[in-house]
């Protein structure tokens, strides 16, 4: 039997990533083919010297601290494959990663650089790359990927980015994330259909860029009737009446508990590459409504809930159906579990990562 190849696991402490991280970990930690080792590139620690130099701008110092975690990269003995989804992390040491230093790269990712930097008035609130500086980008994402054994990305859509900026087919790869579907499931019994007020849940960090804003006007603007809604957020919300702000870690129980109780899921995103936290309400059995954006479609297909204009009028729609439909409301959240099982089932998923792995090892190996 060939000897187990070390593999080191870099991943990103950025939103969606984190969890993918985490789940990758406990997924794939007992698997007897490899020899892994994990990384999180947080970006930021609060006591750390780096982030204490007040003279360099906060963004600089993100990216060295971000930069100094990736450095497990160069470690010796080098790590025969080497998975990441901290692709900015990365760049600085991508030199170290040539002739006979070079090893098998897998880069996980939700969607291109490009098609991110389209959003970036949304995630950033600054305009597009342009010029000099999107040359430099440019540059800097061929080296990488001249150096790239494959990409998995989340989606179909993600990657028909990668196929449209010249990668070739054959070292792109689709696997999304899963959630692990004995942890993430409706209530015993099933869900019973909602009759005076449905109860929705919002799950998402970056508020005003999830769509939270425009879901709290909508709401607010029909009173106390039909809806009440639960919120977890890390941002500032207001509480007001029928609105509830939570703290919730990813994965944790009181998350969980959130999904047991709501009936139906919300997250009109205005750019959004792919939400995990619609797969974890898919598989808890709960109808989703989400916005028409980055791989939203494709998760959440015809079946298990609405796929919206992320407006005030494609969420006031949305939630008018919602409302005149809450007796199918179970049934639609049984298709979404449905839905979960058969694509987004966690172990599976992650199975399929150290496959690919593997794959990896021999191509290096060749």
């Amino acid at each position: 039997m060939a000897a187990q190849p070390h593999v080191l696991f870099l991943g990103s402490g950025y939103a969606g990533h984190r969890t993918r991280f985490s789940n990758l970990v406990e997924h794939s930690q007992h698997d007897g083919r490899i020899n892994p080792s994990y990384r999180l590139v947080s970006g930021w620690r609060d006591d750390g010297v780096i982030e204490r130099a007040g003279f360099v701008p906060r963004s600089m110092r993100g990216r060295i601290r971000a930069a100094t975690e990736a450095s497990n990269l160069l470690r010796v003995p080098r790590p025969e494959v080497v998975w990441t989804a901290a692709l900015t992390a990365i760049r600085p040491w991508i030199p170290w990663y040539s002739g006979p230093m070079r090893r098998p790269l897998i880069i996980d990712r939700d969607c291109t650089s490009e098609a991110r930097d389209a959003w970036s008035y949304v995630y950033w609130n600054r305009p597009p790359h342009r010029g000099t500086r999107r040359r430099v980008h440019e540059w800097l994402d061929k080296a990488l990927a001249d150096r790239v054994t494959f990409w998995t990305p989340w989606s179909q859509w993600a990657a028909d980015s990668l196929l449209a900026a010249g990668i070739p087919e054959e070292r792109v790869r689709v696997l999304p994330p899963g959630v692990d579907l004995t942890h993430w499931r409706a209530p015993e019994g099933g869900r019973p259909a909602p009759r005076e007020r449905v109860r929705l849940l919002f799950v998402g960090g970056d508020f005003a860029r999830k769509g939270g804003e425009m879901l709290l006007d909508v709401l607010e603007a029909w009173g106390e009737c039909g809806f009440e809604l639960d919120i977890v957020t890390r941002e500032a919300v207001r509480e007001r009446p029928g609105v509830r702000v939570h703290r919730a870690e990813p994965n944790s129980p009181l998350l969980r508990c959130l999904y047991e109780r709501a009936d139906a899921f919300i997250m009109p995103s205005v750019a959004e590459c792919f939400g995990i936290a619609t797969v974890e309400a898919m598989a808890s059995g709960l109808p989703v409504i989400v916005g028409d954006t980055g791989a939203g479609p494709e998760i959440v297909g015809p079946e298990a809930g609405w796929v919206i204009q992320p407006t005030r009028e494609g969420i006031a729609e949305a939630l008018r159906g919602a409302w005149a439909l809450r007796e199918d409301l179970p049934a639609m959240g049984a298709a979404a579990r449905n839905r979960a099982e058969t694509r987004f089932d966690g172990v599976a998923n992650d199975r399929a990562v150290v496959d690919l792995v593997l794959e990896a090892s021999e191509h290096g190996r060749r």
